[in-house]
């Protein structure tokens, strides 16, 4: 009990100790003898955290064998995550998660990533992973970090009304009503606080500090030490302005749900004018990239780096630009590597593996998909997905562990260094990609069950659009999802054609589906592929 000045001076001081030896010490030589991450997660230990279902398990026929670690890791990625999940404490009075055990606090980004994995096995812990990070705001700000000994001064990228908007989407039983209006009005704040402290004079948004971008030492911000950063405030950044695109989609659409028109009005429109001036002020016809620019001086920092990328996820591009970003995407001497979409173009003269300064992280990679997919470039999203996840599977495979970040041409840390030169962050997270990190490398799975399986949700009507790539003819794949009580089995039978049966408290259905076609759970019905394809919009509704 804190009773006086001094006390509270203590207490912290001895949070702080404690937290540097475990970090420092503990952490590292616990790590050497830390056994393999269990792929069983017996119901006595599910039961410490109250999680009443088994996880989603993925099975794969394959007559030679040559995807068996997708199963491992598929399952591993949810024994994982479950390891870094903490009962309520002192930081947090619910549930929340822990991006890897050397991040002992409740991170922003981390958590909505997060909250993305746990839906497909318990929605309760997805909104609680949320809800932590909601509840713990310091004002209308949602924090970067609150840890047991300290806050952060800054928030993170703001991707948590997208997160809890697509929760939502997924929701069976739980009530849609109560859950937006319980995070509506503080995200609601927290979407103006950012209007208020991070909008530049000409509409456009910026970081208050490279941290905040959650991109630390990324060559439009840093140097690879971090002796040197660039001052952020004066910049106009592609990213923070993509998120707040999403953000205003993901408002307007909670406020249409719990009938606040005239604030559905309001975001689309600020959807729409940002996106109009993004396009104006931060797309260089000169290189064909969305760049950070100065706005004293006009000048564009050119650097190739995945932010250039992430328009896309908000609609930003109109078609041609799309197509163009497409093409840089696809192309193997920028962002088509072995394991795709690395944080820096490796034509880029600052490409290195050096975290975000090369090397693939999953959830940017994540979010360039998901801005592919909004395009309609469905054999892009396969391929870039199949070859992701086989990236990440294999990698575990190697090492039987999940890391920060992976090397974009190996599947092995030799080559990767982390801060290279920066002497404290060797001191306290080491020279190599932190392990046991699922903070977004779990959204692997999600994309094996949204876009390779395509399982679909609208407010819980479910429907399934496969969509693999050639590499993937002739396999079949298997997915058990015990929260729904749902099996889907999709055979790849090549030339676009899927084979697929489902079970589920209906009982059984088989149907053959053309790329593009959906199959509607609810009424068993087959949707053409016509009547599938929406018609390019700059915003989602």
């Amino acid at each position: 009990m804190r009773t006086s000045h001094v006390s509270r001076i203590a207490t912290r001081y001895q949070r702080l100790v404690l937290y540097g030896l475990d970090l420092v010490l503990w952490s590292r030589l616990l790590s050497s003898r830390r056994g393999p991450i269990p792929l069983e997660l017996p119901r006595s230990l599910l039961n410490t955290k109250s999680i009443e279902c088994d996880p989603p398990a993925l099975f794969i026929a394959d007559s030679n064998n040559e995807l068996s670690h997708w199963e491992e890791g598929f399952r591993a990625i949810y024994s994982n995550i479950f390891l870094n999940l903490q009962n309520p404490d002192v930081i947090s009075e619910i549930r929340y998660a822990h991006p890897a055990p050397s991040f002992k606090g409740v991170y922003l980004w981390d958590s909505a990533f997060t909250a993305q994995v746990w839906k497909h096995w318990d929605q309760e812990v997805a909104y609680d992973v949320n809800r932590a990070v909601i509840n713990l705001r310091d004002g209308d700000r949602l924090q970067h970090v609150v840890s047991s000994f300290s806050q952060s001064a800054y928030t993170q990228p703001p991707v948590m009304a997208w997160s809890c908007q697509k929760l939502l989407d997924w929701q069976n039983h739980f009530s849609n009503s109560e859950f937006r209006e319980k995070v509506y009005q503080p995200l609601k704040n927290y979407h103006d606080w950012l209007y208020q402290h991070r909008q530049h004079e000409n509409g456009l948004f910026f970081w208050a500090h490279p941290y905040e971008s959650g991109i630390d030492n990324s060559p439009r911000f840093s140097t690879q030490d971090e002796s040197e950063f660039a001052d952020t405030t004066q910049l106009a950044s592609p990213d923070i302005c993509s998120y707040i695109v999403l953000q205003n989609e993901s408002l307007a659409d909670m406020a249409e749900h719990i009938g606040q028109q005239e604030d559905v009005r309001e975001y689309l429109q600020k959807a729409d004018q940002l996106r109009s001036r993004m396009n104006e002020y931060l797309w260089d016809e000169t290189e064909s990239f969305y760049f950070d620019r100065n706005v004293k001086t006009g000048e564009f920092v050119r650097s190739q780096t995945i932010a250039s990328l992430l328009p896309l996820w908000a609609g930003v591009p109109d078609k041609h630009r799309a197509e163009v970003l497409r093409q840089h995407i696809c192309n193997p001497q920028e962002f088509n590597t072995l394991i795709p979409l690395p944080t820096v173009s490796r034509e880029d003269p600052d490409f290195s593996k050096d975290m975000w300064r090369g090397p693939v992280w999953i959830n940017t990679a994540y979010a360039v998909i998901l801005g592919l997919e909004r395009y309609g470039y469905r054999e892009e999203v396969a391929d870039l997905t199949y070859r992701l996840c086989e990236g990440v599977y294999r990698t575990f495979q190697n090492l039987r562990r999940f890391y920060e970040f992976y090397d974009p041409e190996r599947f092995d840390l030799e080559e990767l260094d982390r801060k290279k030169g920066n002497k404290f962050k060797y001191l306290t997270l080491g020279s190599k990609p932190v392990k046991e990190f699922v903070g977004w490398t779990g959204l692997v799975n999600p994309l094996v069950i949204e876009q390779l399986m395509g399982l679909k949700s609208d407010v819980g009507q479910l429907v399934i659009s496969p969509n693999f790539p050639p590499a993937a003819r002739g396999k079949g794949f298997a997915l058990r999802l015990p929260q729904r009580q749902l099996s889907i089995h999709i055979e790849v039978l090549g030339d676009g054609k899927y084979g697929c049966r489902i079970h589920d408290q209906k009982g059984l259905s088989s149907c053959e589906l053309m790329d593009g076609e959906k199959y509607d759970l609810e009424h068993r019905t087959v949707i053409s592929a016509e009547k599938s394809i929406t018609a390019y919009s700059g915003i989602s509704k």
